[in-house]
């Protein structure tokens, strides 16, 4: 664990000075295993278990990560803090000089800790992929290797169509969904030769075919989101619905509103999904591959030239 005592815990969170770390241990490994592990991988995670970081920017990070740890274990302490158990059965907890605090009160200290420790997190990740060479153990892990085969392989990529609030926790989550996008979009209409070439091309010509895809892709990825209703999509942008806080209200767009937004990013993205075909077939030298697979569909009657995109 990368808490493993109660002065971190006090270190990041208000707690009275009987509280022992015996107490809230389970809480911290539950929510170490399921937040951060989950972004970090496990080799990052297990090496920092271990020994803390001395470098500067490393020890950044896992300060960071020690906040988001204490603050996500309290979160889910407060789930069970006020409940005992024994042979009796359960007990709410209560003494001459205290009593259980209101719904009210528990509901907005959920709020402040979830809050602390995501936004820590998020802030850990941000210094993280602006530092890459600094921690290669991460970039290698199949938690970051992941986004490298996809159009949209960073938060800022997504920003820059699309309101995620720069998280990179939200982007992690759409992570299913732009695969879904390149796998049910791209890859049929300019083949894997093409569109490995776009995500690692060079050239002005290649990196403005970049530029394009990576549009399509945001725009189709929201139309896809506006299906499923797992994410809160409102006139301020995209989050990510987090289910620490049963019952806590949430600002969504109706049905009608997100079958409208789910038809008009589904327009947007396959307009620009031309426009990118227009592109490629401006400049056939640079991209022989799509060239090629054009002419072959011309020219063999067999090849199905069908293809998501219509002019």
């Amino acid at each position: 664990m990368l808490v493993k005592n109660i002065e971190t815990i006090k270190k990041y969170a208000i707690v009275n000075y009987n509280f022992s770390f015996e107490v809230i241990e389970s809480q911290v490994r539950k929510q170490e295993r399921k937040h951060i592990l989950s972004v970090i991988g496990r080799e990052l995670y297990n090496s920092w278990s271990d020994e803390a970081p001395e470098e500067e920017t490393e020890k950044e990070v896992f300060d960071l990560l020690q906040e988001a740890s204490a603050n996500l274990a309290l979160l889910s302490y407060t789930k069970v803090g006020i409940v005992s158990s024994s042979d009796g059965g359960l007990h709410i907890s209560m003494s001459q000089n205290s009593k259980p605090a209101e719904w009210w009160q528990i509901k907005d200290l959920r709020v402040e800790l979830l809050n602390s420790g995501l936004e820590a997190i998020d802030q850990a990740l941000e210094i993280m992929e602006a530092n890459q060479s600094k921690f290669e153990t991460w970039t290698n892990s199949d938690q970051y290797t992941i986004f490298k085969n996809l159009l949209c392989s960073q938060t800022a990529h997504f920003q820059n169509y699309y309101d995620i609030s720069k998280s990179r926790l939200t982007f992690l989550a759409l992570r299913p969904f732009l695969r879904k996008v390149e796998k049910q979009f791209f890859e049929g209409l300019l083949g894997a030769e093409t569109l490995l070439q776009i995500k690692e091309g060079n050239s002005p010509e290649e990196k403005e075919a970049t530029e394009i895809a990576r549009w399509a892709q945001v725009a189709l990825c929201i139309a896809e989101i506006a299906k499923e209703g797992i994410f809160e999509l409102t006139s301020r942008g995209l989050f990510t619905v987090f289910e620490e806080i049963p019952g806590m209200n949430r600002t969504k767009a109706d049905q009608v509103e997100l079958l409208k937004l789910e038809q008009s990013k589904s327009n947007e993205g396959n307009e620009i999904l031309k426009d990118l075909v227009r592109h490629l077939q401006k400049y056939p030298v640079i991209f022989q591959d799509y060239d090629q697979r054009e002419k072959q569909k011309i020219t063999n009657p067999v090849v199905n030239g069908k293809s998501i995109v219509s002019f």
